[in-house]
């Protein structure tokens, strides 16, 4: 558990919070920049980094605006230097306690609430989707989630992933049973779920290039997945058909969706990883798994009916 945890927030520390550089002062007051400054910075090895501005929020939080910085020649960045620049920064709170040089492998940070706004760069990952006709743009990211230790519970409030102008991806979760002295998700139960898509122009872009790849059209990708879920709503009953009608309008509105997508999941108390065979039973995908899915322009028939010529 630690290790997926920690790993994204320093990674997104790492992308982000490249950039550290704070003048040391005389006295270490215990704000969050200056405990930044401290207690993390000393970890993150960059060439060089700059900001315009830097304030504390509160014992745990920070504000950085107009950062630059320049991470060095590694293999993960093709053995040449990488700029990345954020427009903002903006740490709320951080588990500065573990993620310290020193803390306990096994500990996972407990908290972080942070976002980054406006992150763009010249390294390959942010012109990933340059082939497929998605221009570059600005990357924003925010998260927000805790541990509760005692009662082993994961809470992710939120996990967002916007590209401007084209998409915006949202995931938030509760999941039993997870500590945060935990290595391993072996004991995780989820609770609930939530994914949101709120597609502005993405999937218009990439389909039709994906589609070339595969020496196919774009319309034969979505009229297979429109067929599938036809196929499977034939045996479902009434809530079924409902999320469902909301999953086939999306799709089939692909080239401008008319709001976000919105999915949600809450099994039932007993329900685990060995009732994954039952989804293909009538109605198990609401009753077992607590399947729900909204759309703003949901056409009442949509699953049933398959692609539309």
């Amino acid at each position: 558990m630690r290790a997926i945890w920690a790993g994204l927030v320093s990674a997104l520390m790492v992308v982000g919070l490249t950039v550290g550089g704070f003048a040391p002062t005389a006295a270490w007051a215990q704000d969050g920049l200056q405990r930044f400054e401290k207690e993390l910075k000393p970890q993150l090895e960059l060439k060089s980094f700059t900001y315009k501005t830097g304030t504390a929020v509160g014992t745990s939080g920070f504000v950085l605006t107009d950062v630059v910085a320049v991470v060095p020649a590694n293999a993960a960045t093709g053995d040449k230097e990488s700029t990345v620049k954020i427009e903002k920064f903006t740490v709320d709170a951080l588990d500065f306690d573990r993620l310290k040089k020193d803390a306990k492998d096994d500990e996972a940070p407990r908290f972080a609430k942070l976002k980054i706004e406006g992150m763009t760069g010249d390294d390959e990952v942010f012109t990933a989707l340059a082939p497929y006709g998605v221009p570059k743009v600005p990357v924003d990211i925010a998260l927000d989630y805790s541990i509760d230790g005692k009662e082993k519970v994961l809470t992710l409030k939120t996990l967002e992933v916007s590209l401007r102008g084209q998409a915006k991806f949202a995931l938030a979760l509760v999941v039993d049973g997870i500590s945060d002295k935990s290595s391993a998700m072996d004991d995780g139960k989820l609770r609930s779920a939530s994914f949101t898509i709120d597609d502005t122009g993405l999937l218009a872009k990439v389909l039709p290039a994906v589609a070339k790849v595969e020496s196919t059209e774009a319309q034969e990708i979505i009229d297979t997945a429109l067929v599938t879920i036809a196929g499977f709503a034939a045996a479902q009953g009434a809530p079924t058909l409902k999320a469902l009608d909301a999953v086939a309008s999306f799709i089939a509105d692909w080239k401008a969706p008319k709001g976000p997508l919105a999915l949600g999941l809450k099994p039932a108390k007993t329900a685990g990883m060995d009732d994954l065979d039952k989804i293909m039973e009538p109605n198990a995908l609401v009753d077992v798994f607590g399947f729900t899915a909204t759309y703003p322009a949901t056409k009442p028939g949509a699953a049933k009916s398959g692609p539309t010529k």
